[in-house]
């Protein structure tokens, strides 16, 4: 029985915190009485709190309904831990980043696509995107792991989400798909076609005023969870607006165009009193210079601007990408902008699970102007079916983030949608994507919150979340945490900028130029560049080095493959000792048949690395014995890989994936990997 006592008004996001705090401690069954006081303190930072403990009561200050609320979530977490109140502990907290947030690419409807609808996640998520009940989970779960922006990206939103007043016939009444599949290419042109539009069938009937009403209490809910929503677009699209009597054009030179952005944006402004900023890219599908930005700023821009000076007290903000965009020209056109005007960064590229401190933002920081803030787009295009989870790795790449001049960021993915899980074999229940990635979402969140959280925390988490032993809980975290370093280890020594280019579940990647899906072969390893800023020799400098008789002062490819190899070899071990004892805790062996699966693959990479380094040592010297050991280590990956394709049919579904724009089965590559081999026959 827990007493509350408190001096403020128990709003909703206080009230649902209260109710998740007695819920989880009935079913950890903790039944036990003690006083939760309730005080406000304006003096603690937005977000914050203090918990003080005496004599079997709490208090927590705060100073908003953010504090309190995570203030609530975190006591009932740590009372989780520690069985009770007896071994709590005092604690002061500051947010560590102001606004962490998902990047979440939405599927409105087949008319309106996201850049990532070109897949099978995207087609089966429409409907869902039209669901409260997908969105209540999906922001609960938000902020129980202190996430607290939604960033939702479109190609082009305005047709599904608002009736723009001068241009009412746009609006789009219904959710619909389509039977044809998207032909599209990776600047977003053809998502929506002729088609497609023939074979439409209409999944959930709705009006355009029933759409806004839908969005309106989507917005609502996500602000009683202290949430903030923003809506991103890429540039220039009009998909929506077909066989409009306007003479709307996807064409940034025609007045009709730029007429219809402005007025969508002012609207939709309107129309959403809690739609917390936009955000705009320049480059898609426009002409990639100046005028990019000037399109930019004389609509989206000048409709923010008009809207603002009507509505002085809206708070909003406004993220320009620095995507196809030059940063002076953003300062010129955007220049004294009437509320926060801030700048958005691509901080890995398309993959974050690589280096903890990437070094593609130094050359921005050189020039960047101080009243800019920061946000940061992480992107995870690595991993869409296995769970990852190593909380020591987000922890150091989050301390190497610029903090101090940030406003936030945003992670999630391009090539996939984050909406429920259909891939897997074994759950056909269908889980949120972030549900069944619980423990990757809450590392990241939690430790944004709490960079301080201890490597022990997460362990508690684990034990708590699949009703293990601290002992279990424990050999679990190590497991997961090597088989989670395989793919970043991998991909230091193995870089591509872009998702296209690199998908390393599949070890393949999109030929631009021959408009196809490429299996990486032993030539693309020995070819292939080390990320940029990493302290590690590529494949075919090391070799031209050793060949001439030069020192190799940075980390070998040798030495990478051999951290691979290791990580590999103590995730499937740790998994096999773990295995022994599990028998009903069917989510825990699908996790442990992930981290089973990612030490194949490491298996594979770390073999194959070393077959490029010896097979191209061959090329350079002619010496017998580097060919038949790149031979070998060629069959060891191909044994590996063969366990690992198997093991992944065995759980999940080949899929067509967005930016690969292409179908992902990985046994197709079997045969591949074994003819690899060949390389090493006939070099």
């Amino acid at each position: 029985m827990i007493k509350i006592i408190s001096n403020i008004t128990i709003t909703e996001p206080i009230r649902w915190a209260l109710d998740r705090l007695q819920a989880e401690l009935k079913e950890k069954e903790l039944s036990f009485e003690f006083d939760l006081k309730l005080m406000n303190d304006d003096g603690i930072e937005a977000q914050g709190y203090e918990r003080k403990l005496h004599n079997g009561s709490v208090l927590i200050k705060a100073g908003d309904d953010a504090g309190f609320m995570y203030g609530i979530l975190d006591l009932s977490r740590d009372i989780i831990h520690k069985k009770g109140l007896i071994n709590l502990q005092d604690l002061k907290v500051t947010p560590y980043i102001k606004m962490r947030g998902i990047k979440f690419n939405i599927p409105l409807d087949a008319r309106t696509p996201s850049y990532s609808d070109a897949s099978d996640s995207a087609f089966y998520n429409i409907e869902n995107m039209w669901d409260f009940g997908f969105w209540t989970e999906f922001l609960d779960r938000m902020a129980m792991d202190r996430y607290n922006v939604l960033s939702l990206w479109s190609l082009s939103p305005f047709p599904s989400l608002v009736r723009t007043k001068k241009y009412p016939k746009v609006a789009l009444d219904d959710v619909k798909v389509s039977l044809r599949p998207i032909k599209t290419d990776l600047a977003g042109l053809r998502m929506y076609d002729d088609d497609m539009e023939e074979s439409l069938v209409t999944v959930k009937k709705m009006s355009i005023e029933e759409k806004i009403e839908f969005w309106k209490s989507v917005m609502e809910y996500a602000h009683n969870r202290c949430i903030k929503i923003f809506l991103f677009t890429w540039n220039l699209f009009v998909y929506g607006t077909e066989n409009n009597p306007y003479g709307i054009t996807c064409d940034m030179d025609n007045p009709v165009t730029k007429d219809y952005i402005y007025h969508s944006v002012y609207d939709l402004m309107d129309t959403y009193p809690l739609l917390s900023g936009i955000g705009v890219t320049a480059g898609e599908n426009m002409k990639r210079d100046e005028r990019d930005i000037k399109f930019l700023a004389d609509t989206y821009g000048k409709a923010v601007r008009d809207y603002i000076a009507v509505h002085p007290d809206r708070e909003f903000r406004f993220i320009h990408r620095l995507h196809y965009a030059g940063y002076e020209h953003i300062v010129t056109e955007f220049n004294d902008f009437p509320c926060n005007f801030e700048i958005s960064f691509k901080y890995s590229q398309a993959h974050m699970y690589s280096s903890i401190r990437p070094a593609f933002i130094d050359d921005f920081l050189k020039i960047r102007r101080n009243n800019h803030k920061l946000w940061l787009t992480v992107r995870n295009d690595d991993f869409y079916m296995y769970r990852w989870g190593n909380p020591e790795f987000a922890r150091e790449y989050l301390k190497n983030m610029p903090v101090d001049i940030m406003t936030g960021f945003y992670m999630g993915a391009d090539g996939f949608t984050w909406g429920r899980d259909y891939l897997d074999l074994r759950d056909t229940s269908n889980p949120l994507f972030i549900a069944k990635m619980w423990y990757m979402i809450r590392i990241w969140g939690l430790l944004s919150y709490r960079i301080d959280l201890a490597d022990g925390y997460f362990t508690d988490e684990l034990s708590s979340h699949f009703n293990i032993s601290n002992i279990e809980a424990k050999e679990l975290y190590g497991t997961w945490k090597e088989a989670s370093e395989i793919v970043p280890e991998l991909n230091r020594v193995h870089w591509h900028d872009f998702d296209f280019q690199w998908y390393p579940e599949g070890s393949c990647m999109y030929d631009f130029e021959k408009d196809k899906l490429i299996f990486a072969d032993i030539n693309e390893f020995i070819n292939c560049p080390v990320m940029p800023g990493e302290n590690i020799h590529s494949v075919n400098e090391y070799c031209r080095l050793i060949a001439e008789g030069k020192t190799t002062e940075k980390i070998s490819p040798l030495s990478v493959a051999d951290n691979i190899y290791n990580h590999a070899e103590n995730a499937i071990n740790g998994v096999l000792k773990l295995r022994a004892g599990i028998t009903d805790n069917n989510e825990l062996l699908y996790t442990l048949d992930d981290i089973e699966a990612l030490g194949y693959l490491g298996h594979y990479y770390a073999a194959k690395l070393k077959a490029a380094v010896y097979l191209c040592l061959y090329r350079y010297k002619n010496i017998e014995k580097y060919r038949l050991d790149a031979k070998n280590m060629l069959e060891r990956a191909a044994e590996n890989w063969l366990k690992y394709s198997a093991k992944s049919k065995s759980m999940y579904k080949p899929q067509l994936l967005g930016r690969l724009l292409s179908f992902v089965d990985l046994q197709r590559f079997d045969k591949l990997v074994l003819l690899d081999i060949l390389h090493a026959e006939n070099p």
